[in-house]
Parts: C-alpha cells; structure tokens; sequence
C-alpha cells in the first residue's frame, strides 16, 4: 500500500532541451518523465531562468497525476521549492476535478481526500519578459485547432502550430495550415505502463488538456511568445453528471473555469503571457458551420477519433474508427453544413443508417444514460442538429433518424449561434469576434 506520494527532482538541460521529472512512492515505486523542447541549445537569460524554474516546478506537479492517480497515496510530499497557499488550493481543485471521470469509473471518491502541502511563507514575484507579440496554436488533429488556425491567419498576429507528439492527422493538419511548427516529445515513465498492464494499480482518465497547458505555458518562454491560444469551446463546460455536489466533467480541463484559474495561476509568474481559447465563445455547432466555411482544404487530413492518438503508437488508427462517442458526435453536428456525400467520405461509412449506433446516439441526445465521457458538445446542440437533419429529405430515411426523430422537441436556433461573452480573447483580436457574429 502506498502511503506517501513524493515529488522530487527537475532537471532541465539548455543545451539538449529535455526536462526531466522525477517522482517516488514509500513503497518502492520511482518513475521519471521527460519532456524535450526542440530547437536547441536555449540561451536563458536569468530573468527567463528564475521564470523556467518557477513555471517548470509548477509542471512538476502537474505532470504528477499521471502518477499520482495509479496509486492514490495518503499524503503527498514536495521535495525542494514548495507551493505557495493559493498553488496548493489550485492544484487540489485541479486534481480532483481532473480526476472527476477517473473517480467514477473506479467507484471513487476523491472529495476531500487530496490535500497538497503548502509554504505560508512562500511568495511568487511575477517578472515581464517583454514577451513580442506573437503566438503559439496548439494542433490537436481535430477540426477546433485547426479553425483557429485559420481564424488567425486572417489578423496580423505572427503564429506558430505547436503539438506535443506527432500523430499522423497532427502532422497533415499543420501542413495544410502551412504555419511553422514546433513539435515537443513527452515521454512516460514506461513503469507506469507496466503497472497499468498488471491491474494492480488505478487506471482512467487524467486532465490531459491541464497538464498539456502547464508545457505549453514553459514552451510560451523558451520561444518568447506571448500567447498560447487553446480551440476549447463553450460547451466543454457542461459536465456529465453530479457525484454529491461535484460536477464530473469529463472536460473539465478544457473549461472556462479551469481557463481562468489557470491564466490567474500564470499571472503570479509570467504577466505578460495570455492562455486563452479563440473558440470559447462559440458552441460545438457553430464551430462545424466555420470548420466548413474557413477549412475546406482540411477535410481528408482531420480527425476528431481519439483511436487516432493512442499512446501505445502500435494501436493507434490512421483516422477515424467511426465507431465511438467522438465519430457519432463529429459526424451528427458536421451533418447540416456539408453535403451527405462528403460527410460519409470524411468518416467512412454512414454512422445514422448504423442500427448497432443506436445507443450511442441515444445518449448524446440525451435519451438514455448520461452526456457520454468524451469531448461531445451538449445535449441541446446534438438534437438541434439531428432536427436538421430529419428535416431533410436525403436524411430522413436513414435508420438512426427515422428510429429517433419524434422523441424529442425542437431546440432554439438563436441559443446555439449566439457567441457568449465569456472569454478570455485580448481586444486586439476583435477581428475574430467579428467573424463570430455574422
């Protein structure tokens, strides 16, 4: 049994790029993560070395519920630089919330239980790296990141594509952008993989967007960037069920909540650096009707199928499975905006004329169970696009369509197009949001 959870040592080497993370149990257990920054050797100058050390520490901890998770230990242990109060309370929220999913499915409960040490003494003193202004665009393979690309390259602001790993639909939607790339390499402690194997540990979903932020925040200064613009949208704010009073999100990672807790988190260090997402106004529907106006060019080359981006490389799919949550949800909400041909095209086959798809789309409309744990869009914008859908005559007749269509009311057009003004987008982007209200 594994009483205590030690986070030890951050290396970071200049000259080579890799960041080393390193984390120990009570009860025998080490594993060490790296994570490599190409374009090497950096020149740091101490101002940007004091910020790194700050921003790699608080990584540090981040990265660890990776490994924290398989365990659940009693107490946890920082060794070196601690957290000040208001870090230790944000990455208590972090962690339990970003292990909300993985609570469930382990018949769980974490509320209470994860408690992270903390300096009262202990204070950050932001410093301004006059960071230029221009960006970072994290490139995911699906059809958000690479409409913000797009949406950028029609402002001034310089960018770059960034992704950690290089997954084949990454790779052909940065090439299609045509915007230069960096690619960051993480690397898991291959333990970890072997206690999974075993089923001797915990297993399950981890905030990845969360902990993918905190790499990106540090790549923002080692490429003196000013911003990192994220593609989540409004609707990853709406959870998929309650445990007692704590919303379970599976996305809990990619919400507006999480965004600002995180960009308040960056200001205590880096307050010259933004974290926000371009599409956080916009539903999952409206992003489908841009994807098809502005990203034409993307659509044999994207993939929202998480089968495409798999760790174990051996069992990853080149593109869609057109079997699982994401298929169902991608292929129902791109569904009114493009034409049936090209849809089954993109996919592969005709997921609505699928009887064995009938469950799956029962739960995204809400019919049966729960909002699945994927990154889908909200029961109110599947069914407005489902209606769409029975409504015309090439649809109509296809299984799913016929099957579901009578057994649920009309959605409010107006509510799904109307952009929310809850965001984080800098004024200078204002040409964006104008593209938002047409």
């Amino acid at each position: 049994m594994c009483k205590v959870f030690y986070y030890k040592q951050v290396n970071f080497s200049p000259e080579t790029g890799v960041l080393s993370l390193s984390y120990a149990t009570d009860n025998g257990y080490s594993f060490t993560e790296t994570i490599t920054f190409p374009e090497i050797p950096f020149a740091l100058s101490p101002k940007k070395k004091t910020v790194l050390d700050q921003i790699f520490h608080l990584l540090h901890i981040a990265v660890g519920i990776s490994y924290y998770k398989a365990l659940l230990p009693e107490k946890i242990m920082i060794e070196g630089d601690g957290l000040t109060p208001y870090e230790a309370r944000f990455f208590e929220k972090f962690y339990l919330n970003g292990l909300g999913e993985f609570a469930i499915r382990n018949n769980l409960n974490l509320q209470g239980k994860i408690h992270f040490p903390e300096k009262k003494s202990l204070q950050r003193t932001p410093i301004n790296l006059g960071l230029p202004y221009n960006a970072l665009i994290p490139v995911g393979g699906g059809k958000d990141s690479c409409l913000t690309m797009e949406l950028i390259k029609t402002t001034d602001l310089p960018a770059e594509a960034i992704s950690v790993g290089q997954a084949q639909p990454i790779l052909a939607c940065i090439q299609k952008s045509s915007l230069p790339a960096i690619h960051i390499e993480r690397k898991l402690d291959p333990t970890l993989f072997t206690l999974n194997q075993s089923g001797k540990v915990y297993n399950g979903h981890v905030p990845i967007t969360g902990i993918l932020a905190f790499i990106l925040w540090a790549a923002a200064v080692l490429y003196d960037k000013k911003y990192v613009i994220m593609s989540c949208e409004r609707s990853a704010n709406s959870g998929n069920l309650k445990q007692g009073d704590l919303d379970i999100n599976h996305q809990y990672s990619k919400s507006f909540v999480f965004e600002q807790d995180f960009y308040r988190l960056t200001q205590t260090v880096t307050p010259d650096f933004r974290y926000f997402s371009l599409l956080r106004p916009l539903s999952e529907a409206h992003i489908a009707k841009l994807f098809t106006e502005y990203c034409t060019s993307y659509f044999p080359v994207f993939t929202s199928c998480n089968k495409a981006f798999k760790l174990d490389e051996a069992k990853r799919l080149s593109y869609w499975c057109g079997n699982c949550d994401k298929c169902r949800f991608v292929f129902l909400i791109l569904a009114p905006f493009i034409s049936k041909g090209t849809l089954v095209q993109i996919i592969g086959s005709n997921l609505l004329n699928d009887k064995s798809q009938l469950e799956g789309f029962q739960e995204l409309l809400g019919l049966k169970n729960h909002k699945p744990f994927e990154c889908v869009g909200e029961i109110s914008e599947s069914r407005w696009a489902f209606r769409q859908l029975a409504n015309k005559e090439d649809w109509q007749d296809d299984f799913i369509i016929k099957t579901l269509s009578s057994q649920f009311p009309d959605t409010e057009e107006r509510k799904i197009f109307t952009p929310t003004t809850d965001h984080l987008i800098p004024g200078d982007l204002s040409d964006v949001m104008d593209i938002f209200k047409r």
